[in-house]
C-alpha cells in the first residue's frame, strides 16, 4: 500500500476563520512586524506567474505567521506539509489542513504525487506555493541549514513544461525570513528551565554560567544514546561537544543502516538525507500489509523514533551559544534539550515573543533554464544555496 496523499482542499470560510483567530492570538503573545514594503514586494510578483515563497523554518509558529502573510496580502496561499503532521489526531488535523490549503509530502520518500501535484499548482499561477526548504524544524532562530532543491526544481519544471504554450510565462522565487525575539526578558525563565531539566537528568549542578549548564545537560543526555568516554562539558570544550553529537549521530544512522541493507545509501550524502531516506523507507514498511510480528514492528518503530531524534539533533550545535549567549540562542537549546529529556513533540516557547518577518528580492527563474537543460542537479543546487545565503543575509542585516 503506497502512501496516502492528501491534497489541499481550500475552503475560503475556514480560512478566513483561522486567519482572523490567528491574528488575534499573533497580536496577543507573538507580534508580528511585516512592513508595508515587504508586502509590496509580495504584492508586486504577477498574479499569473508562479510563486514559490522559501522560509527558513526555526520554529512550529511559522505556518501560523504564513497564514497572517497570507491574510494581509490578500493572496492564496497553498502549504507543502510532511505527510505524519495529518495523521494527527486520527486524521482530524489532516481534514483542517487540508481546508486550510495544504497538501502532504512523504519525506525521505520519492514521492512523486506530492511532487507532480506542486509542479501544477505552480504552472496554475494566481496563489504562492510555501515551502520550507531546510526540510525540518531545528530551533536555530539566526543560523539557517543548508537547503534542499525542491523548490528550484519544482518552478524551473513548471517553466519547462509551460514554455511551448506560454513562451514568456516565469516562476518567481520569494526569500521570505522569520526570526523571534522575546518581548521581555526570560533570564529567570531560563534558570527555572534549566533546574527543572537537571532536576529531571539527576545532574548536581556544578556551573555558573547557563552556556555551562546547557552543554552539561547535553552530554548528559548524549550518554544515555551511546556509552562515550566522559565528556567534560565546561565551553572552552564546546568544540569536543560538538563532535561527539556528530559522532552519536553518525552511529546512530550506520548501525541503523545495516539492518536494513536493501536500502540504497548515498555516502556523500548529509546524515540528515540518510536517515531521512531510511526513515521513508522503513514508514513504507510499516504501511505495506505484510505479516510483521509485534516484535519486528516495534523494532522498526523504534528504528524510525532514533532515526528522526538523529535528525533533530543538528540542531544541537554548542558554539551556536558560545558564539552570541543570547536569550533567544538560550531559549531555543533549552527547548530542543526538553523535547529529548521529556518526550514533548513540539517544545513550548519560554514566553511571549514578537516575530520579525523580512522578504527578500524575488528571484526570477526563467533565465536559469538553458543551465537547468544542460545540468539540473547543479543548477537547482547552486540556486537553492543562493537562496538559503539570501535569507541568511536577511536576518543577519536586519536581526542580529
Amino acid at each position: 500500500m503506497t502512501e496516502t496523499f492528501h491534497p489541499a482542499k481550500h475552503r475560503t470560510w475556514i480560512i478566513r476563520l483561522a486567519q482572523w483567530g490567528n491574528a488575534l492570538d499573533l497580536f496577543v503573545h507573538n507580534r508580528l512586524q511585516l512592513s508595508s514594503r515587504d508586502l509590496a514586494t509580495l504584492a508586486a510578483i504577477p498574479p499569473e506567474a508562479g510563486l514559490i515563497l522559501a522560509l527558513n523554518h526555526p520554529d512550529e509558529m511559522d505556518i501560523r505567521i504564513c497564514m497572517e502573510a497570507a491574510r494581509r496580502a490578500r493572496r492564496r496561499f497553498t502549504y507543502m506539509i510532511n505527510a505524519e503532521a495529518f495523521e494527527e489526531y486520527r486524521g482530524l488535523a489532516g481534514w483542517w489542513l487540508q481546508r486550510l490549503g495544504a497538501f502532504s509530502v512523504a519525506r525521505g520518500a520519492m514521492d512523486e504525487r506530492s511532487q507532480r501535484y506542486a509542479i501544477e499548482l505552480v504552472k496554475q499561477g494566481g496563489q504562492a506555493l510555501v515551502m520550507f526548504p531546510e526540510g525540518e524544524i531545528y530551533y536555530l532562530n539566526d543560523l539557517v541549514q543548508p537547503f534542499k532543491t525542491g523548490a528550484v526544481r519544482f518552478g524551473l519544471q513548471a517553466i519547462t513544461e509551460a514554455r511551448a504554450a506560454r513562451p514568456d510565462w516565469t516562476v518567481y522565487l520569494l526569500p521570505m525570513a522569520i526570526k523571534y525575539r522575546y518581548r521581555t526578558t526570560i533570564e529567570w525563565l531560563l534558570h527555572r528551565r534549566i533546574r527543572r531539566l537537571e532536576h529531571s537528568l539527576a545532574i548536581r549542578s556544578r556551573f555558573t554560567t547557563l552556556q555551562e549548564h546547557l552543554a552539561h545537560i547535553m552530554a548528559e543526555l548524549l550518554k544515555r544514546w551511546q556509552p562515550l568516554e566522559h565528556i567534560r562539558a565546561q565551553s572552552q570544550h564546546l568544540v569536543q561537544l560538538s563532535d561527539r553529537v556528530r559522532n552519536v549521530r553518525a552511529a546512530i544512522v550506520a548501525s541503523i543502516a545495516s539492518k536494513y541493507p536493501q536500502v540504497p545509501l548515498d555516502p556523500a550524502a548529509r546524515l540528515r538525507d540518510q536517515a531521512q531516506r531510511l526513515i521513508g523507507f522503513l514508514q513504507e514498511q510499516l504501511r505495506r500489509k505484510q505479516l510483521f510480528s509485534s516484535a519486528t514492528r516495534a523494532q522498526i518503530q523504534r528504528d524510525v523514533q532514533d532515526l528522526k531524534r538523529t535528525i533533530q539533533m543538528v540542531g544541537w550545535h554548542p558554539p551556536y551559544t558560545a558564539r552570541d549567549p543570547s536569550e533567544e540562542r538560550l531559549a531555543e537549546t533549552v527547548m530542543k534539550l526538553e523535547r529529548e529529556a521529556f518526550g514533548t513533540p513540539r517544545p513550548r516557547p519560554l514566553d511571549d515573543r514578537e516575530v520579525l518577518v523580512r522578504i527578500g528580492t524575488p528571484v526570477n527563474l526563467r533565465p536559469a533554464l538553458t543551465a537547468y537543460r544542460e545540468d539540473a542537479s547543479g543548477t537547482c543546487h547552486r540556486i537553492a544555496e543562493a537562496l538559503r545565503d539570501e535569507i541568511q543575509a536577511l536576518i543577519e542585516k536586519n536581526f542580529l
